[in-house]
């Protein structure tokens, strides 16, 4: 009589061949899209006329940033925050920026910045018109379809549970702090992967020249560039922020020689911070499992149950194949990539290197791996 424990043996057994039938072996989820080394996101704040001039460097480089903007028309001049809210003429530069990779955030509609951040401070600065109808804004202004990002204005209220419940309620996915600005500890935050808090996410550091009450200023490259080094030889996620009227621009300053530094690496995956942590959570809710396939074709089920309107990107499966096979989805054969950047995320596509094959796919549907003649 067989034991319950050869018995789970032979269904494992069973299993592992259904799952490598054909010499396909199948490894797991990469950690990051494509399989990147390291991981590079951005986020610019507030609503100047220099949010311009920050995604046309970023371009150049093919770094993606989140844009956070307070989306008020035309406030009055008692409620403006300094240079702040200046948003009309950004919707046409934003649209470009969204077909180009980078993502629009809320930082509210007016920007509300008071101190202390008291719960009652908070509570009343944090309304729905702030909060959901900023939000409205920019699906109304832009054709992005989802906005996953919230930003604290100043950084205040991101340490209150019940202001972290009011932005989930609303939908955003992740919310990025600023945090104890007075005190310099907005300077070096160090957060190098993912944030355990989602509505209350830190990042690794900011490169600017100076910033509100803050007492230091960010301007030595060396020590920006070393930070961003640090990060990506440990193969984390460099979050990096920065406020555009705090900036120097063209290729002599120390925020162009920065981007310069961190950009065009085909080993990193340059993508905004709502995508990024929509991907965290993708990854971790994505099930592969074996289907029965035949000797020249392995076949896995690839699914979550999760919003595909506001998760909508891809996520890479890393197998062990024979050379020549290829990777069908939906009837289609996905393309080998060509050499360069990550700046999407997205797309579908194969990476073959050596023994693995790396294919980045949409998880809701049936992969087919399919062996040469």
């Amino acid at each position: 009589m067989k034991t319950l424990s050869a018995v789970l043996t032979v269904t494992a057994a069973m299993a592992a061949w259904g799952a490598d039938a054909s010499g396909v072996k199948y490894i797991g989820k990469t950690k990051y899209l494509n399989n990147a080394k390291a991981v590079v996101t951005h986020t610019i704040d507030d609503s100047t006329k220099f949010v311009a001039n920050t995604l046309d460097t970023l371009d150049r480089y093919n770094v993606k940033a989140t844009i956070f903007i307070s989306t008020e028309d035309d406030p009055p001049v008692e409620e403006r925050f300094l240079t702040q809210l200046q948003v009309k003429p950004l919707w046409a530069r934003v649209q470009k920026g969204i077909d180009n990779g980078h993502e629009v955030g809320s930082h509210a509609r007016t920007h509300p910045c008071g101190r202390p951040d008291t719960a009652e401070y908070c509570s009343g600065a944090y309304t729905d018109a702030e909060v959901s109808g900023s939000r409205d804004d920019i699906l109304k202004y832009t054709k992005q379809p989802y906005v996953w990002t919230w930003c604290y204005p100043c950084g205040h209220c991101a340490n209150h549970e019940f202001i972290q419940k009011k932005i989930a309620a609303a939908g955003y996915i992740v919310a990025r702090n600023y945090p104890d600005e007075p005190n310099d500890g907005h300077v070096v935050p160090n957060v190098n992967t993912w944030d355990q808090n989602f509505f209350n996410a830190g990042y690794t550091q900011v490169v600017q020249k100076r910033g509100g009450s803050a007492k230091t200023a960010r301007l030595d490259i060396n020590v920006l560039n070393g930070k961003f080094d640090e990060v990506y030889k440990a193969g984390g996620i460099y979050n990096f922020t920065s406020h555009p009227q705090w900036l120097d621009f063209g290729p002599d300053k120390f925020y162009e020689t920065h981007v310069a530094h961190i950009g065009k690496r085909d080993d990193i995956w340059y993508v905004p911070m709502g995508p990024l942590y929509a991907f965290k959570t993708m990854h971790d809710a994505t099930e592969v499992k074996p289907l029965k396939g035949t000797a020249s074709k392995a076949r896995y089920a690839v699914s979550n149950s999760l919003n595909r309107r506001i998760y909508n990107g891809s996520l890479t499966l890393d197998f062990e194949v024979p050379a020549g096979t290829e990777a069908w989805v939906k009837g289609k054969r996905l393309e080998e990539r060509k050499a360069g950047a990550t700046t999407r995320w997205t797309e579908e596509f194969v990476r073959a290197d050596g023994q693995h094959l790396y294919v980045t796919m949409i998880p809701h549907g049936t992969l087919e791996l399919r062996l040469p003649k």
